[in-house]
């Protein structure tokens, strides 16, 4: 039985050092514990692959949840040295859950206790927080006077993800770098600094509030946001968001029509621009598109992506919405109840040039509940793909409720010689059953 040098675990008593050998049991080697070439790892490297350790990462939208099988926590009980690394590594501690039930185990003053010291690691790193909870109370309070208390975790706030339901207001606006919040459901009671997110995202965003946001948001670059019903006229004034590039603006009820909201807002830098509508129960068209066409004509922006789901309105409407955008680059839609017939689109799209130029990617789902036939000639979809194909187009995306309702488009698609060739040289085509994929809301 050999032994080997234990670096930076030789301070440890003669009787532990045993473990950490080589020992030869049968003909197999068997190694006892960690090897000392790890354990002589750089600190800076065993931060490096610490981090690599955690179960999110820089680009996951969700929180960390503490669990003492995963990393930060089971890395600080492997040995001295670990516990030290991971200690001083502030990027382990940067995003964290907390979790505030009544009947929780942990939502007492030690859960407090061991989210202050958790936050205390994270020194002066950019945070991702989230807190859970469906009924405040006072541990939940500490752990708000925590997040946005006069202390040193204040100044590094960047993320903050909230469910909350609240029965008193809680104000964000003394948090000087908070720039990035998503809260499910916003209410007034929760008050946010509107001047300097970059980033805001809600399933619910009441009328006012969203003016609230257009108004001061000349920071904000992304945004997500449902609107309720409303009943309130839109202003005259326009709103200008120099450096907005995302935005996704939808209705969470069947009469609420986003697409109104857009009369009063310009945003030049606008790269991906989402509209989404749900069918309205009484079953009405939309055919002013006004709104959507003075938005485009006042931004100026040069669009890449552009989503419309469930829109409202009429074929020749939505054609006219896509000839205003020919820098778009990637056409995603969601067809309503109240378009038929798609082939004004595919004809566009054949047959004049300076319709959507760019177009790389074509990506168009049927409504659920469309009728077994499907709404644009076989013969159109093949002609305009060998015409596209031609100019660029790199992908097509066509689906319905149920495979056998595109049957007759893909027979006739493999039917034709020519577009085997045109997979040889490139296009992704499905055309087929809906998939998750095939959800734009």
């Amino acid at each position: 039985m050999s032994s080997f040098a234990l670096g930076p675990l030789s301070n440890r008593p003669p009787q532990y050092q045993n473990q950490y050998t080589l020992v030869n049991e049968n003909g197999w080697l068997r190694l006892a514990a960690v090897s000392r070439r790890i354990l002589a790892l750089p600190p800076e490297i065993l931060a490096e692959i610490f981090i690599f350790c955690l179960p999110i990462d820089d680009e996951s939208y969700l929180p960390m949840t503490p669990n003492v099988d995963d990393a930060p926590i089971v890395l600080c009980a492997v040995c001295r040295q670990w516990r030290h690394v991971a200690f001083t590594t502030p990027q382990l501690w940067r995003s964290i859950l907390f979790e505030v039930r009544d009947y929780f185990p942990a939502s007492g003053d030690l859960y407090v206790e061991f989210c202050r010291k958790w936050l205390s690691r994270a020194r002066s790193t950019s945070l991702h927080l989230c807190l859970d909870t469906f009924m405040p109370g006072d541990s939940f309070n500490a752990l708000v006077e925590l997040v946005i208390g006069n202390g040193k975790t204040l100044s590094s706030m960047r993320k903050y993800r909230c469910r909350l339901s609240l029965s008193t207001e809680i104000s964000f606006c003394d948090a000087p770098r908070l720039h990035d919040v998503f809260i499910p459901f916003y209410t007034t009671r929760i008050q946010l600094p509107w001047n300097q997110l970059t980033s805001f995202g809600t399933n619910q965003l009441d009328i006012e509030a969203c003016f609230e946001l257009f108004r001061h948001g000349s920071k904000l670059v992304s945004a997500w946001i449902r609107i309720p019903a409303y009943n309130s006229s839109i202003p005259k004034t326009v709103f200008t968001l120099p450096r907005l590039r995302t935005l996704d603006l939808g209705g969470t009820d069947g009469m609420s029509m986003p697409i109104t909201v857009l009369k009063c807002l310009k945003a030049p830098a606008l790269e991906t621009l989402a509209l989404g509508f749900e069918n309205s129960p009484n079953g009405c068209v939309l055919p002013d598109i006004s709104p959507f066409l003075s938005f485009v004509s006042q931004s100026s922006f040069q669009l890449r992506t552009l989503t419309l789901s469930l829109i409202p309105s009429t074929t020749s409407a939505l054609v006219e919405c896509l000839k205003t955008t020919p820098s778009v680059a990637n056409l995603h839609l969601q067809i309503s109840l109240f378009i038929f017939n798609l082939d004004p689109i595919f004809i566009a799209l054949t047959e004049q040039r300076d319709f959507l130029p760019n177009l790389e990617s074509l990506h168009i789902a049927l409504s659920q509940h469309e009728s077994r036939s499907s709404p644009v000639a076989a013969s159109l979809v093949f002609d305009m793909l060998v015409r596209r194909c031609a100019a660029g187009l790199q992908s097509f995306r066509f689906t319905g409720r149920n495979k056998s309702d595109q049957n007759d488009i893909k027979r006739y698609l493999e039917s034709r010689p020519a577009y085997p060739e045109l997979l040889t040289k490139g296009l992704r085509s499905y055309v087929g059953k809906r998939t998750y994929e095939d959800s734009f809301m």
